[in-house]
């Protein structure tokens, strides 16, 4: 290995200004099997992890995202968190295209924004919590004091009313329970699939189940339906039932935005882009408007007669457990796109497709 004075050595201006930023670099020689460089800051991050001072250990620690550098037009990995007793590390893996040599890490200590982070999770989380119980007061609430009117005016009239005015009550006591009950199957999905099952799945077979369940439903609706699923953006690492149940509560928003179109059209498209594949489904519906996506993943908001406001909240829980985003562009009278981002599966299989 190289120390820092014989890098100094190399006919490199930058040379200063690597040795003393306060973000670690190490530089590995992968055919020489040696480290070329540490500064000292990256030095001081890795001290306490004693297994990766050599080559050998930190190809170790790194393999996960030293391995799909190797493919063609990949020159950095996404950036890698690491846990050891209360702190967090952060590094990210780059490769020089011209360069098949060496490997850059640069790796910090990030335990005090992922603090921050994780304070700023959890407040979201207790807003999200007020507002969901603030919502099931409402959702709940209305339904029984509507039963509680109608039973207390039968009990007072039943012998006086007609068996058809008896049944106009009964009638909407019972649709007060429709709804309570599909409020509360809503919530029992908040606590499926806690623990994902992450597997690898081939997109193109996905969407292949998916329409034998659904496509007729949608084709019925005159709703074109296009799956363009590209060969090197297929391969993912998700829980397939998670991934189902979002991926049929996107195509009923979907569906229902184009309820008005004349021509509706269905578009479902996947990219690579890095260590994710881009998963858009996109719609020529209604749209909607800036102020009306802000608030979609809200609890309980809906623009629908009969919504119950929770299916894009319940889609988004499922993702960030299973470590994918979803994003929404919508244009009102045009058409709206979500966009899923679904980690990239690690197989050889997706290796030799890249």
């Amino acid at each position: 290995m190289l120390s820092e004075d014989s890098f100094c050595d190399t006919p490199c201006i930058f040379t200063d200004v690597l040795r003393d930023i306060d973000t670690g670099l190490i530089i590995l020689d992968t055919i020489g099997k040696k480290v070329f460089f540490k500064n000292a800051h990256a030095v001081k991050i890795l001290e306490p992890l004693k297994a990766a001072q050599d080559y050998e250990g930190l190809s170790a620690l790194l393999c996960n995202d030293l391995d799909p550098l190797q493919q063609p037009g990949r020159t950095r990995s996404r950036q890698t968190i690491i846990h050891y007793e209360h702190r967090v590390l952060g590094y990210t893996v780059y490769r020089i295209p011209e360069d098949k040599r060496h490997i850059s890490i640069f790796i910090q200590d990030i335990t005090d924004r992922h603090r921050l982070a994780a304070i700023d999770e959890a407040t979201e989380m207790m807003n999200n919590i007020g507002c969901l119980f603030s919502g099931i007061r409402h959702e709940i609430g209305n339904p029984l004091n509507s039963i509680k009117m109608a039973l207390a005016v039968l009990h007072s009239n039943i012998t006086k009313y007609s068996p058809e005015e008896i049944d106009v009550y009964f009638n909407r006591i019972s649709g007060e329970l429709v709804k309570m009950e599909t409020l509360l199957k809503s919530l029992k999905n908040f606590s499926m699939f806690e623990t994902p099952r992450t597997s690898d799945i081939d997109l193109a077979m996905f969407f292949d189940n998916l329409m034998q369940l659904l496509g007729a439903d949608i084709r019925a609706k005159k709703v074109e339906i296009q799956i363009d699923i590209a060969p090197e953006a297929k391969r993912i690492m998700v829980d397939p039932r998670a991934l189902q149940h979002v991926t049929m509560n996107l195509f009923a928003n979907a569906v229902d935005a184009m309820a008005e179109t004349p021509n509706p059209r269905l578009l479902v498209r996947s990219q690579s882009r890095g260590n994710v594949i881009l998963l858009s489904i996109t719609d020529n519906g209604c749209g909607m408007s800036e102020e009306l996506s802000r608030d979609v993943f809200k609890p309980f908001f809906t623009t629908k007669a009969h919504g119950t406001g929770l299916g894009l909240v319940i889609s988004k829980k499922m993702l960030t457990q299973m470590h994918c985003g979803i994003e929404l562009v919508s244009e009102k009278g045009i058409g709206t796109t979500f966009h899923l981002t679904l980690p990239k599966s690690a197989t050889k299989i997706q290796r030799g497709e890249a």
